[in-house]
């Protein structure tokens, strides 16, 4: 079994959140860095109906593919249907046609930043609630994607609890207890 079909396997085990579970993915594409996100849940997820958490659609935007991929599968756990892409040009494409509750998007996306993405017509449009991440991150930015209206900004690395509170908040329509 590959490292990730365990990782999804014992997640999948441990979903409703009795058990605690830590996975690292490293990420070690050509031409990049290694970067690596540590997943570790020992609380209780949030018990929601599950059709409210099916009607729940959350957009990912990183450029990082471990990154990106730990995201779609940490939320996919926590009950929310999950559409990632790996550029903001990507994103873009589809934002029109695209019913999601919530976005993250990361602000160093490559050739559109996601502050570009935040200003988009069809993002402004949507009304599409933001959630920014960086793991390289000034003030001035993080004033910038506020002024923006952003809902929130999270520095890398953030703990799946600080995202998913993040999203209840962004969504206003889940309460966490």
């Amino acid at each position: 079994m590959a490292g990730s079909d365990k990782f999804l396997a014992a997640a999948n085990n441990r979903a409703a959140g009795h058990h605690p579970y830590k996975a690292r993915l490293i990420n070690r594409e050509l031409g990049h860095a290694p970067t690596e996100l540590t997943i570790e849940v020992r609380d209780r997820i949030p018990e929601q109906s599950s059709m409210q958490r099916q009607s729940k659609t959350i957009v990912v935007v990183d450029d990082d593919f471990g990154i990106r991929q730990a995201l779609q599968r940490m939320l996919s756990i926590a009950g929310f249907r999950v559409y990632a892409f790996a550029s903001g040009e990507e994103f873009l494409a589809t934002v029109a046609t695209c019913d999601a509750g919530c976005a993250v998007v990361d602000v160093d996306l490559g050739t559109i930043c996601g502050l570009d993405v935040a200003r988009h017509p069809e993002v402004v449009a949507a009304k599409l609630p933001l959630i920014f991440i960086s793991g390289t991150c000034d003030e001035t930015v993080r004033t910038r994607a506020l002024a923006l209206g952003c809902s929130e900004f999270l520095r890398k690395p953030f703990t799946p609890a600080e995202l998913l509170g993040a999203i209840v908040r962004a969504t206003k329509e889940l309460s966490i207890p």
